[in-house]
């Protein structure tokens, strides 16, 4: 027979067996209806198997298996494949040399597995179990990518169960091909985010000399990963200790939290604390931080230590710039239907700066909540146990005290536009611990006021294409509040003041309900005059977007010159503009009438091109005290480099307290690295050059 009177016999052929094959499976499968293809078919009477050779493919409902060739066996029905075996279904993809697949029962057998589900791929010498429960031998788990400078896991055995990795032994983690750190336990829920950590740090800093900081965090148990950080400086010495972190879920509730830790003999220049006095050589600390939610029941808590005011300064400045006394808390709360039950407990374990310790402070908080005939009731009572060490020329105070406040209002509406609330109250303090004359003491006070409320808007039809504005609507809200408590400074000479004023530059709460400074209270008739401006437009998606925000707010004290007061305070004023999503600009501003002078202004502009660029100007400026300009520029170069600069200034002194200037970049999908140069003048402990090279695992 000619080649050319064979084609279409031959075509015939595979036409037919595969027909034979579809039938096969369908009388055994029900109706399920394979197709199989290939460019070469053909029937091995020795075997018994269906062959398929040349892009052999076979489509078995949401599972195909492609290979170089297929056998099928039809009375065992198991598909056998050599040669770049890929067996897919909807959300999963098996890579391999070769295997066998059982159609009945879908259970697999394949060698030199290469599995991957984001973030993690998983490769094994033999496969065996099923597409759900795959027990894989000698298997690698790579994160993000098959790299070298990606970390990865090694196991002799590896049970993968349904999207989760259930199980493994002889489990090593390692990094450049080497695997050195065992580990005890690796589960992880593919659906479910992995929050690996791993960083390291390379710089020099002339007061650290040349330095390199590590951290590495592993899983020891489900939502539990444990490590250590670390750093070793030529200068210094070697700063090390444990740190981990836990998360855990529940349909009810939450908990979560972390910690971190560090000690070194310090043998290099320690210089002075806050205080003036010498740093020790045995230098440490210890942070935790908790968060718990379950049902109506919360529980937050953090607790640092820190051996001396500086260590977390010199070591770890990027957490010790946000938080310079750091503070010790444990609460716990119920939440009812329209109360609050809650315990707070405040520790004070370092010594270099003063804090009002509670141990503890148990408190009842009811909601407003309305009484009949319009009126709304609120009430809070506290026991406290308060204690201040002795610091400096400051002696230790103690004091056990009993608090409840009880105060009632009434909204009237005169009008859709206009509300008036008279409110009421009274406050009873019991000091069981009084200093002077007394060894008891009880406050009883007393206020009165009202809140008055005027809301008025208007609407216009502007629309502008450039600033995405469609439509303005203009709020107008003033305020006006009146607070009269002319007892409130009773009984200043008998009451230990650990619940004190502290500095601050904004207004404080008007009434005696709300002001935290309990033990050191000020008489009351003060009137607070308020307006506020808001500027909105249509969102685009869906309700309405600020545009632009000006308040202004004052206090007029009857009373005249109470503490070394002026009747009339600063005038505070904040404004916000946000005309679209690339632009803010915000300031607040507080002015003295009486001197005409400008007593404080801070100020933020920033700009962003969300794909490329982003800057920022703020200004801070505090008259007698300081006057600091900051600018911050972000810039994309490509998909792998972005540029970063950082500029503080000083205007009083004329000089840049620090410049930054840092280059970061991307390694495949795994790291950020950061190269990062720093100066600075003026006095202070920090160097004034830095060098850092700083790697850092990314998250997922």
């Amino acid at each position: 027979m000619s080649s050319a009177a064979a084609r279409p016999v031959r075509l015939l052929l595979a036409v037919c067996l595969a027909g034979l094959l579809a039938a096969s499976l369908r009388a055994q499968n029900g109706s399920i209806t394979p197709t199989a293809t290939g460019r070469e078919t053909f029937y091995d009477d020795k075997t018994k198997e269906l062959v398929l050779r040349g892009d052999a493919r076979l489509v078995y409902g949401e599972l195909t298996l492609a290979s170089d060739e297929i056998r099928y066996d039809g009375a065992n029905q198991s598909v056998t494949a050599h040669g770049h075996f890929v067996l897919s279904t909807a959300n999963r993809r098996l890579v391999a040399d070769d295997g066998t697949y059982n159609l009945a029962d879908g259970t697999l057998h394949i060698r030199h597995l290469r599995l991957g589900q984001f973030p993690i791929y998983l490769t094994g010498d033999t496969v065996d179990g099923t597409l759900d429960n795959l027990v894989l031998t000698n298997a690698t788990i790579f994160f993000r990518e098959n790299a070298k400078y990606a970390p990865s896991i090694k196991a002799r055995r590896l049970l993968y169960q349904r999207d989760r990795i259930v199980a493994g032994e002889g489990l090593e983690l390692g990094l450049l091909g080497n695997h050195f750190i065992t580990l005890p336990k690796f589960e992880h829920d593919l659906h479910a985010n992995l929050i690996s950590y791993l960083s390291g740090k390379l710089g020099y800093r002339h007061n650290l000399g040349a330095f390199g900081e590590f951290g590495l965090h592993v899983p020891v148990a489900p939502g539990v990963k444990l490590g250590a950080d670390g750093g070793l400086y030529s200068a210094r010495g070697l700063m090390v200790g444990p740190s981990g972190s836990y998360d855990f879920a529940r349909p009810d509730g939450f908990a979560s939290g972390y910690f971190r830790s560090g000690y070194i003999n310090d043998h290099g220049d320690k210089q002075l604390d806050i205080l003036g006095r010498h740093v020790p050589e045995d230098r440490g600390f210890f942070e935790w931080q908790h968060r718990q939610q379950a049902g109506r029941f919360s529980f937050n808590g953090q607790f640092n230590y820190w051996s001396d005011s500086e260590i977390l300064r010199d070591f770890r400045p990027k957490f010790f710039f946000p938080v310079q006394q750091p503070d010790s808390f444990l609460e716990a709360a119920y939440t009812g239907d329209n109360y609050v039950l809650s315990a707070f407990s405040r520790l004070h374990p370092n010594k270099y700066h003063r804090a009002q310790e509670r141990l503890p402070e148990v408190r009842f908080d009811l909601l407003p909540l309305q009484i009949g005939g319009g009126i709304y009731e609120r009430f809070n009572a506290s026991l406290a146990v308060l204690e201040e060490g002795a610091y400096l020329t400051n002696p230790r105070q103690r004091s056990t005290r009993l608090d409840a406040y009880y105060g009632l209002e009434r909204p009237i509406a005169l009008a859709p536009w206009f509300t008036f609330t008279p409110v009421a109250g009274g406050r009873v303090t019991h000091y069981a611990d009084a200093i002077g004359a007394k060894s008891t003491y009880t406050r009883t006070l007393g206020e009165v006021g009202f809140d008055a409320v005027l809301r008025a808007s208007g609407t216009f039809d502007y629309k502008n294409d450039i600033w995405e504005v469609d439509g303005l609507r203009h709020l107008l809200e003033p305020r006006l509040s009146y607070r009269y408590a002319p007892r409130a400074d009773d009984g200043r000479p008998y009451i230990p003041a650990l619940d004190r004023q502290v500095f601050s530059t904004y207004l404080q709460p008007l009434s005696i309900a709300d002001q935290r400074n309990l033990d050191q209270l000020d008489r009351l008739d003060t009137l607070r005059l308020s307006l506020n401006n808001t500027l909105q437009t249509r969102d685009a998606t869906y309700g309405s977007r600020d545009l632009a925000a000006l308040n202004f707010a004052a206090d007029y004290r009857f009373s005249g010159n109470t503490a070394g007061r002026r009747a009339l305070s600063d005038i505070y004023t904040e404004a916000a503009l946000m005309p679209a999503r690339w632009l803010r600009f915000e300031v607040f501003h507080r002015f003295n009438p009486h001197d005409a002078t400008q007593d404080e202004l801070n100020y933020g502009i920033e700009l962003t091109d969300q794909q490329w660029w982003s800057v920022r100007l703020a200004s801070h400026f505090l008259r007698h005290d300081y006057e600091e300009y900051l600018l911050d520029y972000h810039q994309r170069l490509n998909e792998v480099f972005d540029l970063n600069g950082r500029w503080l200034y000083d205007a009083r002194h004329s000089r840049f307290n620090e410049q930054t200037y840092g280059v970061s970049h991307r390694l495949g999908q795994t790291w950020a690295i950061r190269y990062e140069v720093s100066f600075a003048e003026g006095p202070r402990r920090e160097s004034s050059f830095g060098f850092n090279i700083e790697a850092e695992l990314l998250k997922f």
